[in-house]
């Protein structure tokens, strides 16, 4: 039997390119990664200088786990955010608009609910946080939505739920 090198060659260049096809996609999803990932983590001063902490597993041991409502709330909140948000907006960085994470800490809901209903009116009181942004962002005019407390309640709950981690799964890439 005769033996076909460039045969061999083509059939191990083949695997060569399907497992690091494979390895990508792994590492793309955070389950195989290189131990530089972690010296580059520290470097940015994600933990402190001499801990070595990943971000992502931060987060994950610390964020707490949802009840059954909580999770459909929050679920909810994913669609209407996508359908009605995402155009302008993300949880942890600027688009058209601000980014929404952290918003229940710089606003109470009893903002939030009207400036998400008709953010015009509310710019019109003279709400010195609504001019602010208003002017801040090209004096951009926020559609009126016609979404009740309970949805909008439940995008703030999604925001909520997503604050930071995109962040850090960037971090610790």
């Amino acid at each position: 039997m005769r033996f076909n090198s460039v045969g061999f060659a083509l059939s191990v260049g083949m695997l060569l390119v399907v497992v690091l096809i494979g390895f990508t996609l792994l590492s793309a999803a955070g389950l195989v990664g290189f131990a530089a990932d972690d010296v580059e983590v520290a470097q940015c001063g994600v933990g402190g200088p001499s801990d070595n902490v990943n971000p992502v597993q931060l987060i994950a041991e610390n964020a707490k786990p949802l009840t059954g409502p909580e999770a459909a709330e929050v679920a909810a909140g994913d669609a209407l955010f996508k359908g009605n948000c995402a155009q302008c907006h993300a949880v942890n960085e600027q688009v058209v608009g601000p980014a929404l994470g952290g918003l229940t800490n710089r606003r109470p809901m009893s903002w939030i609910l009207p400036w998400v209903k008709n953010s015009s009116k509310v710019v019109a009181s003279g709400d010195e946080y609504a001019v602010a942004v208003f002017n801040k962002f090209n004096k951009q005019q926020i559609p009126s939505f016609a979404l009740s407390d309970k949805e909008i309640t439940s995008i703030v709950a999604y925001i909520n739920s997503q604050e930071g981690t995109s962040m850090a799964i960037a971090a610790a890439h």
